[in-house]
C-alpha cells in the first residue's frame, strides 16, 4: 500500500486502459480544452438529447452543434464586457444551454456561478451579491425580478432571459435577441484559461448556514472528473441522464464533465417530476443520482408488492435475496449454492418486471450527495441492478470515494479515487488532500483557515469509523450528533434514513438534543394521511386532529418496527405529524434534496415543544439554535 505521511493513505493512479473513444488523461489541462479535444474527436456524434418546451419536440445536438452554440454565447458575453476573472450567474434549467454556458464563459477566462431555480429568491439573491456576478443568464425574467427585490445587486450589468417582459430594468435583455445580434460577429481573440485559474464558484447548499462559494480551479475539476471517470466501469454506446440541478458540483463533474472524457450522450430531465417519464422513453445506460430517487423506488415496489398476492411478495423477496447472494459470490465473497443456478430466470422473469422504473436499458447506477440507505442498495443489487455509492463534497472537488463495479461493499462509500489522500483527525474526523481539493471560499479566509489546514489536509466534517484498505466507512457528521440528558448520544442521519422507507412519509427529521428522549417531526401526503385518521376515529378536517395522541402512539408504534435494529436510546418516544410539504420553494429543502434541518426544527419548533410538554430549566427554549442539527 503506498504511504505518504504516517497516518494517511493515498491512492496513486492505476494502469486501467482507457478505451479508444475516450479522451488522453494526458492531454487536456483545463475544462475549456477537455470540450474542444471532445469536439474534434467526435464531432457529429450525439452529445446531448433534450425537450423543447417551445417545440414540444425532442431534439439532439451534436458535438459541433454544441460547440457553435458556446461560440455564439461566447460572442454575446464578450460583447458584454465580460472578461477574465468576472463572475457569470447561471439561472437555467438542465439542458444543454446551461453547459453552453458554462463552457463560454470559461473560455473567456470568467468563472461561472450555477443558481438553483427552484430555491428561494433570497437564497439565489445572496449567491448573485456574494459572487459579484456581472451577468446572469436565466429562463425566466421574473425570476430575475424576484433576485432583485431581495437585493439591489449593484455589480450585475446585464441579465439575459429567454421569456417574459424585459420592460422595466435597463439590466433585462432577452437572450434570443443577443444572441441573434452576434450571429455574423467574429469569435473574439482571448488568452486561454490556465489550469490554475478559477472555473467557478460552487456554493454550498447551505444545510449548516448561509451557502458559501467553494473556489474550484479548471485543475480541481478536471481531475475530479478524470478520476472518477478512471473509477467507474465503461458502459458500451453510454446514454446518461441528467436529473440533478447542474449548479451542483456533483451532476457536473460525474455527469457533465465526465461524459466528455467519456464521449457519452446525455439525456436531460428538465425537471424532476418528468423523471419516470424519460427514464421509460429513453435509452438512458446510466443513472446519476441522489438517495432520494432509488429510495422513491423502493417505496413504490413496496407499495406495489402489498397489493398483490403473498405467492408473488414471497417470490419477489426469494428473487432478491438470491440476487443479492449472487451478488455476494461475484464480488468474492461468498461460495456457490445451488439455488444461484435459479438466478438467470428469476432475473428474466421477476426482477426485470420490478426495474421497469427504470427503464430497460439501465446497466450502471451511481448514489451520492447523500448516504443511501441500506435496504435500498441491497433490493437493488438483489434485483440485479449494480448501484455504486461514493462519497464527496463540494470543496473536495467534489467526489473522494466511490465502490468499483468489482469491489463493491453495500454498507461503504467505497474506494478512495486515484491521486486522493485520507486521514483520521481528532474525533474521527475524516481529513482529505488531493488535486481537487478547493482553492478556499469566496471572500471568507476566516471559514477558509478553519477547514483547509496545513499541509493542504481539508476537515470534511464527517466522522468514519474505520479507514481500511483505501474503503471509506462514514458514520456520520461532526456537528450532528444529538446528545440527551442522560448522556447518550445518537447521528439522526441514520435514523431519518430508516425513517424515509416508511411509504407514509415523505420527510422527517430527528431531535433531542438537551431532553429526555429522541422525537421526529415527520411530513405525510395528505391522501396517505386521511384514510389512516379515519380509521383512528379522527376527523382529518380538524387541524387539531394531527396533534391527537392516538395518531402519536400510531406513528410511534409504526416506526418502531422500522427502527428495531437502532439501540434503545435511538427509538424514536415522541412524533410531530404534518401534512405541509418541504420543497425548494419553501426554504426547507436544498437544491440537492437535502433537508434543511436547523429551518425545519426552527418552522416547528412549537410542535416540538408540545412533544416534550413543559421544558426543565435547563433545556433549550428554541431548538432550531441547536448546533447539532447541521
Amino acid at each position: 500500500m503506498p504511504v505518504g505521511r504516517p497516518g494517511c493513505i493515498v491512492s496513486v493512479a492505476t494502469t486501467k486502459a482507457r478505451p479508444p473513444h475516450w479522451l488522453d488523461r494526458a492531454g487536456p489541462t483545463t475544462l475549456c480544452e477537455m470540450f474542444d479535444a471532445r469536439v474534434a474527436a467526435s464531432p457529429e456524434a450525439i452529445a446531448y438529447r433534450f425537450y423543447s418546451p417551445r417545440t414540444h419536440v425532442w431534439r439532439n445536438l451534436t458535438w459541433r452543434q454544441a460547440a457553435e452554440r458556446v461560440a455564439a454565447w461566447r460572442r454575446v458575453l464578450h460583447a458584454h464586457g465580460v472578461g477574465r476573472g468576472d463572475r457569470v450567474a447561471i439561472m437555467l434549467r438542465n439542458s444543454p444551454e446551461w453547459l453552453c454556458v458554462d463552457q463560454a464563459a470559461m473560455s473567456l477566462g470568467a468563472v461561472t456561478v450555477g443558481l438553483f431555480c427552484a430555491d428561494t429568491p433570497a437564497s439565489n439573491a445572496h449567491l448573485v451579491s456574494d459572487s459579484g456576478a456581472r451577468v446572469i443568464v436565466a429562463v425566466k425574467s421574473r425570476w430575475v425580478r424576484r433576485i432583485f427585490e431581495q437585493h439591489p445587486c449593484e455589480a450585475l450589468i446585464h441579465a439575459f432571459v429567454f421569456t417574459g417582459e424585459h420592460a422595466g430594468d435597463a439590466r433585462l435583455r432577452s437572450a434570443d435577441d443577443a444572441l441573434a445580434a452576434v450571429r455574423d460577429s467574429p469569435d473574439p481573440r482571448v488568452e486561454p484559461p490556465a489550469p490554475d485559474d478559477l472555473a467557478s464558484l460552487i456554493y454550498t447548499s447551505g444545510s449548516q448556514g448561509r451557502a458559501r462559494g467553494a473556489m474550484l480551479t479548471h485543475a480541481n475539476l478536471l481531475f475530479n472528473a478524470q478520476s472518477v471517470a478512471d473509477a467507474l466501469p465503461a458502459v458500451a454506446s453510454e446514454c446518461a441522464l441528467s436529473y440533478v440541478p447542474l449548479a451542483h458540483s456533483y451532476e457536473r463533474v460525474v455527469d457533465a464533465y465526465r461524459a466528455m472524457i467519456v464521449g457519452a450522450r446525455i439525456v436531460f430531465c428538465r425537471h424532476p417530476r418528468f423523471l419516470g417519464l424519460t427514464l421509460a422513453r429513453e435509452p438512458v445506460t446510466t443513472l446519476i443520482g441522489v438517495p432520494r430517487v432509488y429510495e422513491r423506488f423502493y417505496v413504490e415496489l413496496t407499495r406495489w408488492m402489498a397489493r398483490r398476492p403473498r405467492w408473488v411478495r414471497r417470490l419477489i423477496v426469494t428473487t432478491i435475496n438470491i440476487g443479492e447472494a449472487v451478488f455476494e459470490r461475484e464480488q468474492g465473497r461468498a461460495r456457490f449454492h445451488p439455488s444461484h443456478l435459479l438466478w438467470p430466470a428469476l432475473r428474466y422473469f421477476v426482477a426485470r418486471r420490478c426495474l421497469r422504473l427504470f427503464g430497460a436499458q439501465m446497466q450502471l447506477a451511481v448514489s451520492g450527495a447523500a448516504a443511501l440507505p441500506y435496504p435500498v442498495a441491497r433490493t437493488l443489487v438483489g434485483l440485479g441492478l449494480p448501484i455504486l455509492q461514493g462519497y464527496g463534497l463540494t470543496e473536495a472537488g467534489p467526489v473522494v470515494s466511490v465502490n468499483r463495479a468489482d469491489d463493491n461493499e453495500l454498507d461503504s462509500v467505497g474506494l478512495v479515487i486515484d491521486g486522493v489522500a485520507t486521514k483520521i483527525g481528532p474525533d474521527n474526523e475524516l481529513l482529505v488532500r488531493s488535486p481537487g481539493v478547493m482553492r478556499g471560499y469566496w471572500n471568507d479566509d476566516e471559514a477558509t483557515a478553519r477547514v483547509l489546514a496545513a499541509g493542504g489536509w481539508l476537515h470534511t466534517g464527517d466522522k468514519v469509523s474505520r479507514l481500511d484498505k483505501k474503503r471509506l466507512y462514514l458514520t456520520g457528521r461532526m456537528k450532528e450528533v444529538i446528545v440527551m440528558t442522560s448522556g447518550e448520544k445518537a447521528s439522526p442521519e441514520p435514523i431519518e434514513e430508516t425513517l424515509r422507507l416508511d411509504p407514509l412519509i415523505a420527510r422527517a427529521i430527528v431531535v433531542g438534543e438537551a431532553r429526555p428522549v429522541l422525537a421526529a417531526v415527520v411530513s405525510c401526503p395528505a391522501h396517505r394521511l386521511v384514510p389512516i385518521m379515519r380509521r383512528l376515529g379522527l376527523d382529518p378536517g380538524v387541524a387539531a386532529s394531527l396533534h391527537s395522541s392516538r395518531l402519536e402512539n400510531y406513528f410511534i408504534d409504526r416506526l418502531s418496527k422500522l427502527t428495531t435494529g437502532f439501540p434503545a436510546h435511538a427509538q424514536i418516544r415522541r412524533v410531530a405529524v404534518t401534512t405541509d410539504r418541504w420543497t425548494e420553494d419553501n426554504g426547507l429543502i436544498s437544491g440537492t434534496d437535502k433537508i434543511r434541518r436547523r429551518r425545519v426544527a426552527r418552522c416547528y419548533a412549537r410542535e416540538i415543544d408540545r412533544l416534550y410538554g413543559r421544558r426543565a430549566a435547563g433545556e433549550k427554549s428554541d431548538v432550531s439554535q441547536n448546533t447539532n442539527l447541521g
